[in-house]
């Protein structure tokens, strides 16, 4: 028996109650629900694997009720309250899968959602910077861990205009350094700004940003842009280096920035006549080489993105509700990193993709999904 105390308005105690415990029949209830909604979260997963347009409707004719009747709305109800739990035990299964040796990475990236119509969350007009054009659809703002080899995205959230992305972004530093004893943070130059490596390094943590070319530094109380200073240097004096079978050279200095301070900075090309790209960092103790191992690492997120997208069902999502994309962002994080491969997830997901019942079976059997689910159980249970 369990007892709580209610305080009077004048802080003094009224009385004591007891609540009681669950009779067996309701545990029974509860825990039939949470199996029926466990059961779902895994017809889920086989639809997202589905990577269709049409793939919930088809599940939901294997299920022999459509999408869109009370039925399947009864389904999704039952699992949407549970994922904070689902979080929680994704989480729990990430740090035990995470190896113990090598520097843990955390690193923030944001990408495109293409859609239109107003109905969907936070959807607005966006600028495409790599084509000069403008699009419709939504901000999806990730982040993942990344130690020797093995990568789990452990959050990802839609941003819109009410939103900070710097903010975003210190809010998820916070969680990877308190839940996931993260050790260095990256992110490219969009990330690269005042507040965010402040908020770093007030947390004693590393960083290791790409910069733009136009970064102002100060030399002898004199401004100068960073492509404008790498030009009074000759090739001969970068250094080569080789990482997986690609050369770079690479000229490493120490600059006062005018908007960062003191930092170290890389400059990194492929060819002699190849435009640079800048590297910042406050590990001032690393080797450049090694500095430049640790960003490319940075990319794992854009293969996250790319696989989301073309394998995960991540643009083609309809539902306009908010907590449907925050279950379908994050099942679509625990599906990638239940399936990661080196360098991309696509030879496994067409193996299965083609049929439904494939992909149920492919669910079914496999034991990160199994483990999650066992973790949901025993959560709920407590």
């Amino acid at each position: 028996m369990f007892s709580f105390i209610k305080r009077g308005k004048e802080g003094g105690i009224d009385f004591t109650s007891k609540v009681k415990p669950m009779s067996h029949k309701t545990q029974e209830k509860k825990r039939i629900s949470i199996e029926k909604a466990i059961d779902f979260g895994k017809q889920l997963f086989a639809a997202v694997l589905r990577s269709r347009k049409g793939a919930l409707t088809e599940l939901s004719r294997l299920l022999r009720f459509q999408k869109g009747t009370k039925c399947f709305e009864r389904h999704y109800n039952r699992l949407l309250p549970l994922i904070q739990e689902l979080k929680k035990a994704f989480n729990t299964l990430v740090l035990q899968f995470l190896p113990q040796k090598g520097p843990r990475l955390g690193i923030i990236d944001d990408s495109s959602v293409k859609k239109t119509g107003k109905q969907f969350p936070k959807e607005q007009k966006h600028h495409d910077h790599t084509t000069n054009s403008f699009y419709e659809g939504m901000k999806v703002l990730s982040s993942m861990l990344y130690q020797n080899g093995k990568i789990a995205t452990i959050s990802s959230k839609i941003v819109g205009k009410e939103d900070n992305k710097l903010i975003v972004a210190q809010e998820d530093i916070d969680v990877m350094i308190t839940n996931f004893l993260v050790d260095i943070f990256l992110f490219d130059s969009w990330y690269c700004k005042g507040p965010v490596l402040e908020h770093i390094e007030k947390k004693k943590k590393l960083f290791i940003s790409r910069t733009r070319c136009d970064t102002i530094a100060l030399i002898d109380g004199e401004e100068f842009r960073l492509d404008e200073i790498i030009k009074a240097f000759e090739h001969k004096e970068f250094k080569k280096i080789k990482i997986h079978g690609n050369s770079y050279w690479i000229k490493e200095l120490i600059l006062e920035l005018k908007a960062y301070g003191r930092l170290k900075v890389i400059c990194s090309k492929e060819g002699q006549f190849d435009e640079p790209i800048f590297l910042v960092t406050n590990a001032e103790e690393f080797s450049a080489k090694y500095v430049v191992i640790l960003y490319l690492k940075r990319f794992s997120i854009e293969i996250f993105f790319k696989d989301a997208k073309q394998f995960l069902n991540f643009e083609t999502f309809m539902c306009r509700k908010d907590s449907k994309w925050d279950l379908h962002l994050h099942l679509t994080n625990v599906l990638h990193w239940a399936i990661q491969k080196k360098n991309s997830i696509s030879r496994t997901v067409r193996a299965v993709r083609e049929d439904i019942s494939k992909c149920l079976l492919f669910i079914n059997k496999n034991i990160g999904i199994q483990k999650l689910f066992d973790e949901l159980r025993r959560l709920c249970q407590t």
